[in-house]
């Protein structure tokens, strides 16, 4: 009998010991909070409360070349400047992963270029998804690393990549 108790300890123990690894973490919820809040921001372009939010030594780095706008003041005009191009900008996320101070998410921005930005307003909508990794620092933000597909974005807006071989001929 003791030995049946023994192989049962061997084969329970190491489901017991992997089941953890296995559960579902959550976002802490002062991180979501933050995460919302951030989000929000993009959302609306209500920026109250952004000193709790974000770091003093944030940073904004965005695809293609990702050098990085400093500073919550350069945070502000950025997203104005998004949202004035793009009036109905609205990021919907659809997973998230952390790790202590660092957030893996994966999204997708919906908006209509209305406005004036970096190139006349076209009309169209953009559906376009990426992923940003977003750390933190002393329970703020100090940066995000956002990746999505510019080419993929200007194509909805009606824009083509031209090959300089096409204007060879």
């Amino acid at each position: 009998m003791k030995t049946f108790y023994r192989y049962a300890l061997y084969l329970i123990l190491p489901v017991l010991l992997l089941m953890p690894g296995c559960m579902q973490k959550r976002v802490p919820p002062d991180m979501n909070l933050k995460l919302d809040k951030y989000v929000a921001f993009w959302n609306t372009g209500n920026f109250e409360g952004i000193e709790q939010v974000l770091h003093p030594d944030f940073e904004l780095r965005m695809t293609p070349n990702f050098e990085p706008e400093k500073g919550i003041d350069t945070f502000r005009e950025t997203v104005t400047k998004w949202r004035n191009a793009y009036p109905d900008f609205n990021i919907t996320i659809g997973e998230l992963l952390y790790d202590r101070e660092k957030v893996a998410v994966r999204w997708t921005i919906t908006a209509t270029n209305n406005g004036p930005g970096w190139h006349p307003p076209t009309g169209r909508q953009v559906k376009v998804p990426g992923m940003s990794i977003i750390h933190f620092r002393e329970e703020k933000i100090v940066d995000e690393w956002i990746a999505g597909n510019n080419g993929y974005w200007l194509h909805q807006l009606g824009f083509a990549l031209v090959s300089p071989f096409e204007k060879e001929q």
